[in-house]
């Protein structure tokens, strides 16, 4: 048997449900509520801070983001029947989660006692209500801060001095005192404070007394022939009674201004409720956009101020409305004049004739035919003819036949009504409006073109132009009420929802400018692509005009152009549905069900003459949850009856085939199949998963360098509250979460930087608490006959969690050193309710001073049993057959506060050892309970089989961990190992 010690050099590599003895050194077997740092190690996750709650939200309904810029982020939800919205961040408008006035249109069901002005009137007051009580909360902290630091400073108070230091001469060392007193062999006391000598006198200076004597801790300084002693500085009084009159006087007047504010707030919040009640939408109309809409069946899509909300349910359909049908019209045009007759028939009959004899005169002509016809009724029907340039127009009131003859050739006088071989045969002059379908191929339809006479000045008769339009008697008009609607941010901050104007079937008909392919069909996703917006509906992908965003017609039927719409379907032996789209580096990847396709070009503009769609790949893609982005690679789910399998596509490529990855295949029952949201930041190579009415999440980081996955990390969450949507901005990670009937966002700061944060070490080094819910310096009174502070929540209490009270002893607004007031004491109050709310009542004054509240979450890492392991490559194999006995783990941390570790050995009692940051009797005044760095031993002295071992971080303060190192026996058995 041989002593033998292993190091895991980290704990990054997430969780992984191997068999421990297959386990990489780094992975683990569960991860709970922590987050990787692949430059700082596994970290407890950071907090979540409460950013808002939504005034008005319910816990079901479609939830979304709108994050337009920095100056404009909104979460909204759809539910009863109509959109809520609330701002992000603080505006002028409005502090964070400040609601947005959302009118809801003419076709939704709004009721006839919804008064939009007054919604608005009352909703800018409660804003500017909740603005004021924050501010006046402000002002009453900044006076109870005041009032303690006078009535602190009201009596003398005690210091205990007492600090030495080394020099370090050539081969010596020598001490002296900083602050404290030496007692000279000659009766002479020197006082000393911060290295100044206070006096060297036979007495002590008035405000000095003698503290404890130490010269037998300090015999380098004894040596010298002093006594040494800790000092006791005894300092005035700083402020008199008056003082303190004036900051009582200032604090009951901030009391009374926020009361004030409260009632105040209450009030506004009454009547801005009483108008949504006044406009909430019962039932919305059978031809409502959003009639019918489930959660499922909404998605949106945001570019700048609108936002597109689609229903997926919803039938497309053009208006019943048609183009003008065929009027009862002809075009007479003179083309030689000369000899002969020229005759006009009118259903079969002739009806007007001009005998030209040898020569005829173009007026003599045409004013002739006009007055045989204009004005008569033959067979029922009255007949008008007009005159223009050398033709004449006829109309009747009634269809009707022509025929001409006449003139020294059968082209001197010729006639056309509704078409005309080709564009040639068009007069220079006619009838403004006068429309006609000009047929080029005879036995083609695709090449016929319709164009309509518009005259110089609109005039009515006259010189002109053709101009191509659109056939008789067709339908032209997508129906905006079965497309979808916008959102749209108005300038007054608040929000419109309603239809889109789409552009019209202006030229052709229904075979040479089709309607597109969604009509007649759902649309199951919208997106935008390359500067046009395009819809998902079955197996076709429609992209409108580019940089036309609403039209989806074609704006010539002479020929195919760069920026017509693109209709062009996916076809495979399968049945395609196309549900979701992703932009890639060379073209759209569309999943359906069961495959990827990608649409591309060959050219360097998409047209719909160089677009083309192409087979990707064939793997199950869930329906309901939508792919993401992770910079240069795509990630989707797929989903079996229990769990979920998140797939990635790299290398994608328009002539090989990609390469997929799983990236669940070490956690295959980790993910449920109930997931209903995945998100991802590129900038974090964060990918995280939830599932909405649940607290956990599951979340996956990765490092990639170049085509290497050097590291892949699966970890959990649990929420304080169950996850309704999330979401990333920037480095920022968004949790909306629900608590019994309330809705709170959530935002989780996922950047680590030692410059900012809430509590300081000595070293310099800052960090914030690890709260849920956390909030700082909420309002608080106090009671002088108990000597109790009761510390008012912003929410309601979270009844299966723990709540913490962080005192940071600072007065509020100071920006001084920390006070000695319980500097990093952490309280566990309990939760309690009257009438105004919830509460916590701390023993103490603690008004004026700085605190945090929130909930407490535990980071929890499950290790996985210890084996003697070697690498081989970029695998690792364990000895699992030899006889291993762990004596100690020890663990590295960074900065951290408490760990505990808790051992459970078979067939024993689990036990638990807390390793505190500060070891016992070295604890400096003033600081907080917290190390930079440390190493934990662990005893165990137990067989690795029978060993597990969880690490837990269960107070407000950060827990990071490096490495770990075990020491143990190893015995082989006597075997070779191969």
């Amino acid at each position: 048997m041989s002593t033998i010690t292993q190091r895991i050099p980290n704990f990054l590599l997430g969780i992984s449900q191997q068999p421990d003895n297959r386990k990489f050194p780094g992975q683990l077997k569960d991860c709970v509520n922590a987050f990787p740092d692949y430059a700082l190690g596994l970290l407890k996750r950071p907090g979540g801070q409460f950013t808002a709650n939504l005034e008005g939200a319910t816990t079901d309904g479609k939830w979304f983001s709108i994050l337009r810029d920095p100056q404009e982020k909104y979460v909204a939800q759809y539910d009863d029947n109509t959109f809520r919205v609330w701002s992000l961040i603080e505006t002028s408008l409005g502090l964070e989660g400040s609601p947005r006035a959302v009118d809801m249109g003419s076709n939704a069901g709004v009721p006839g006692t919804c008064n939009l002005t007054n919604l608005k009137a009352d909703l800018t007051a409660y804003n500017d209500a909740v603005e004021d009580t924050a501010a006046k909360l402000a002002l009453l902290h900044a006076a109870q801060a005041n009032y303690k630091e006078v009535l602190d400073g009201q009596n003398s108070t005690e210091q205990q001095l007492f600090v030495t230091n080394y020099n370090y001469p050539v081969s010596s060392v020598e001490q002296y005192l900083v602050s404290g007193i030496l007692k000279k062999s000659n009766g002479v006391y020197v006082v000393k404070n911060n290295n100044t000598v206070v006096q060297a006198t036979t007495s002590l200076p008035t405000d000095y007394a003698l503290g404890v004597e130490v010269t037998d801790e300090h015999p380098l300084i004894a040596s010298q022939g002093n006594r040494v002693y800790k000092a006791i500085l005894t300092v005035a009084a700083e402020y008199d009674d008056d003082d303190l009159s004036t900051a009582q006087s200032a604090m009951d007047t901030a009391q009374t201004n926020y009361n004030n504010a409260v009632t105040a707030e209450a009030t506004a919040l009454s009547n801005y409720q009483d108008e949504v009640s006044n406009c909430a939408i019962t039932s919305i109309p059978s031809n409502g956009y959003l009639n019918g809409a489930t959660t499922a069946d909404i998605e949106v899509l945001t570019l700048n101020d609108y936002t597109f909300v689609l229903n997926k349910a919803k039938t497309v359909a053009m208006t019943a409305n048609t183009t003008t049908d065929k009027p009862s019209e002809a075009f007479v045009l003179l083309q030689i004049v000369g000899t002969g007759h020229y005759r006009i028939k009118l259903d079969g009959t002739e009806r007007a004739s001009y005998n030209a004899g040898s020569g005829g005169d173009v007026d003599a002509i045409l004013n002739d035919l006009v007055s045989d016809i204009n004005g008569n009724t033959y067979g029922g029907k009255t007949f008008s003819a007009t005159r223009v340039g050398p033709g004449i127009y006829i109309s009747a009131t009634a269809d009707f036949t022509i025929e001409v003859v006449g003139g020294p050739s059968d082209t001197a006088l010729t006639v056309f009504q509704d078409t005309v071989p080709n564009v040639s045969d068009l007069p220079l002059q006619c009838r403004n409006g006068y429309k006609v379908r000009i047929v080029n191929s005879l036995d083609v339809d695709v090449d016929d073109m319709y164009v309509e006479f518009i005259t110089d000045g609109g005039a009515t008769y006259g010189s002109g132009t053709w101009e191509e339009s659109n056939a008789w008697g067709i339908t032209y008009e997508l129906d905006p009420q079965t497309l979808p609607h916008q959102l749209v941010r108005q300038t007054d901050g608040s929000f419109t929802f309603g239809p889109i104007t789409w552009e019209d079937r202006l030229i052709g008909d229904l075979t040479t400018n089709p309607d597109p392919s969604f009509v007649g069909s759902q649309i199951s996703n919208v997106f935008f692509y390359r500067n046009r917006l395009g819809f998902l509906s079955g197996e076709s992908v429609i992209l409108s005009r580019a940089g036309d965003y609403f039209n989806f017609f074609a704006t010539t039927a002479l020929t195919v152009t760069d920026d017509d719409p693109i209709d062009i379907n996916a076809s495979s032996v399968k049945p395609v549905n196309l549900r979701f789209v992703r932009p890639a580096s060379v073209g759209l990847v569309l999943f359906s069900d069961t495959e990827q396709f990608i649409l591309s070009t060959d050219s360097d503009i998409l047209s719909p003459k160089t677009s083309k769609i192409n087979e990707l790949s064939s793997y199950e893609c869930d329906n309901s949850v939508e792919p993401v982005t992770l910079g240069t690679s795509l990630a989707f789910l797929s989903k079996t009856p229990l769990y979920s399998r998140l797939y990635e596509i790299t290398r994608i490529s328009t002539t090989e085939p990609p390469v997929m990855g799983e990236q669940t295949q070490y956690v295959p029952e980790l993910v449920p199949s109930t997931i209903t949201s995945m998100i991802a930041s590129p900038a974090l190579s964060l990918v995280s998963l939830g599932t909405a009415g649940n607290s956990t999440i599951y979340q996956y980081r990765f490092i990639q360098q170049g085509d290497q996955r050097t590291v892949n990390s699966w970890y959990k969450w649990d929420l304080t509250g169950t996850l309704l949507d999330q979401f990333f901005d920037i480095s920022t990670y968004y949790a909306v979460v629900a608590n019994g009937n309330d809705v709170y966002v959530q935002s989780y700061d996922l950047t680590q930087a030692s410059e900012e944060g809430f509590l300081t070490l000595p070293s310099g080094e800052k960090t914030d608490v690890c709260l849920d819910l956390w909030n700082v310096n909420p309002y608080r009174t106090y009671d002088d006959a108990d000597d109790t502070t009761r510390i008012r929540l912003p929410y309601d209490e979270v009844t299966d969690g723990t709540f913490a009270v962080v005192l940071l002893g600072r007065y509020i607004g100071a920006s001084d050193a920390l006070t000695s007031a319980s500097v990093g004491a952490v309280l566990y109050p309990t939760v309690e309710s009257d009438a105004d709310g919830d509460y916590v009542d701390i023993d103490g004054d603690y008004r004026g001073r700085d605190l945090i509240i929130g909930y407490i979450y535990n980071m929890e890492v499950d290790l996985p049993k210890f084996f003697v392991t070697s690498s081989e490559g970029q695998s690792s194999v364990s000895d699992f057959t030899s006889d291993l006995i762990i004596h100690r783990v020890k663990v590295s941390t960074g900065l951290s506060g408490p760990v505990k570790y808790q051992v459970n050995i078979t067939g024993r009692p689990e036990w638990s050892n807390t390793v505190e940051a500060v070891a016992p009797y070295v604890y400096d005044l003033n600081n907080v309970n917290l190390s930079s760095d440390a190493t934990h031993t662990v005893p165990i002295y137990q067989r690795n089989e029978n060993l597990s071992i969880k690490i837990v971080g269960d107070t407000p303060l950060p827990v990071t961990l490096l490495s770990l190192t075990w020491e143990g026996n190893y015995k082989t058995g006597f075997y070779q190992r191969s």
